[in-house]
């Protein structure tokens, strides 16, 4: 309550005291030749507490009111400063609205516009002189006609950047796309698309118990490597880890016997530790994104040595994290695996926050082929590779996420109208990925190891 309105409060009980008129009728009784009467002169007693409660109130409101007086002629002075600094950012401003009307702000977009041009123009021309096609002629006609657009743009100072920018994604993805699948290519992808997925084949608690919520788990991703699985748990506010441990046989996890600890660094705070749920055993080693910093590692689980590899412009401490209906921390970052090989899935400030997939050398973890979609990254909950086509999901409600998205690599290709549901037991999607050894789906769900069939 501010000081005037307690003011106001006593007015009342001032108004009370001031008319009291000093006078009381009261009876009597006729004792031995005089009147006997009994008369209460409380009410006459000068309130003495109460009138000093309401002189402090009357004090507090004049030491608010003169506070107030005094700001009021401090805004007064300082009001031609701050109008001068209005006026002055004003003036300074009518500089760049003249460079934004005479199209120079476009013309520096421009000129960056036509390096990209140039770049493509020039891996498109070098990719078909040595690996001739039909679709590597298409894409050199597909090239010459967007440098004409340009050139009218130029020539006619008419801008639609975002249009030329994004048929120079898709011809980027395209070239990729012709460096990879060779002519002839065939193999169980044919089908392109997931129909379906199970519920799950498997549920069980993490061998961690209900202490990490934040992890990943699966079997050994590469089909050529000997069956093993595995759980990662990350500690440190569900950030880092630094231990994998390791079942030599589906048997020995749902059993949780015989594991083995394997320690990738010394700690969880060392350069080499494990950062975010984003990582996978592949080819008997561990990929994952290094401590606090945009690197991949490689951790050699024969020779226990250690490769790192810097992933140019990836977002990294949550600037990319999964969210759509809450954010997953530290998963900017994210290794997938497919058919096709091992993929890192991530965004970048150049693509706008969308999903960036490059494929990787799995021993030198050098980028070999990368592909932009227009797939918001904090829009979905996951992501993860199935025969070159890219997945992701979003949260449905507690117990299911939905598979509503695809990303087609060979065609470029993207589809938003999916509905593949997919069944949980909590909340939160910490790590999911696809592998192709088994065709299943493993997924760690707040502490728990779920794994789906994938129905094609």
């Amino acid at each position: 309550m501010s000081l005037m309105v307690r003011f106001l409060s006593v007015l009342p009980l001032l108004l009370q005291l001031n008319e009291v008129d000093g006078t009381e009728r009261v009876k009597g009784q006729w004792k031995a030749d005089a009147c006997v009467c009994n008369v209460n002169t409380t009410q006459w007693d000068f309130p003495a507490q109460m009138f000093e409660g309401v002189s402090q109130h009357v004090q507090s409101c004049g030491d608010f009111l003169g506070k107030m007086q005094a700001q009021m002629l401090l805004t007064e002075e300082k009001m031609p400063q701050i109008n001068a600094t209005v006026g002055n950012i004003t003036e300074r401003l009518h500089a760049f609205e003249y460079l934004k009307s005479s199209g120079l702000y476009q013309s520096l977009h421009l000129r960056q516009l036509s390096q990209e041009l140039e770049d493509l123009e020039r891996d498109i021309s070098s990719t078909h002189r040595s690996n001739p096609t039909a679709k590597t002629k298409s894409l050199t006609q597909e090239i010459t006609k967007v440098r004409g657009d340009v050139t009218t743009m130029q020539k006619n100072n008419m801008f639609n950047l975002e249009a030329v920018r994004e048929n120079l994604r898709s011809l980027r993805n395209n070239l990729e796309t012709c460096k990879t699948i060779q002519p002839g290519f065939t193999s169980t992808c044919s089908h392109r698309l997931m129909k379906n997925i199970s519920s799950p084949l498997v549920t069980k608690l993490s061998p961690y118990g209900k202490s990490y919520p934040a992890g990943s788990w699966g079997r050994e991703t590469n089909p050529a490597s000997p069956e093993t699985y595995w759980v990662q748990p990350l500690i440190s506010g569900n950030k880092h880890g630094n231990v994998v441990r390791r079942y030599r046989s589906y048997e020995d996890f749902m059993g949780s016997r015989d594991a083995q600890d394997v320690a990738v660094a010394p700690s969880h705070a060392t350069a080499n530790a494990i950062q975010g749920p984003g990582s996978l055993l592949y080819g008997e080693a561990f990929f994952y994104q290094c401590h606090n910093v945009r690197e991949l590692c490689r951790y050699d689980l024969h020779t226990q040595a250690t490769v790192r590899r810097l992933l140019p412009g990836a977002g990294f401490n949550n600037e990319f994290p999964y969210c759509y209906y809450s954010c997953r921390d530290w998963t900017d970052i994210d290794f997938s695996a497919d058919e096709t090989g091992l993929w890192v899935i991530y965004a970048t400030k150049e693509s706008h926050g969308n999903v960036v997939l490059s494929l990787l050398d799995t021993e030198s973890l050098n980028i070999t082929h990368t592909w932009s979609t227009r797939l918001f990254k904090k829009s979905v909950t996951n992501t993860f590779m199935v025969c070159g086509v890219l997945y992701a999901t979003r949260y449905d409600s507690r117990y299911r996420e939905v598979v509503f998205y695809a990303f087609d690599t060979a065609s470029g290709r993207e589809v938003n109208t999916l509905a593949l549901p997919l069944e949980k037991v909590g909340d939160g999607v910490a790590n999911l990925h696809y592998n192709p050894a088994d065709h299943r789906l493993y997924m760690y769900n707040d502490n728990y190891l779920l794994a789906y069939e994938a129905y094609f």
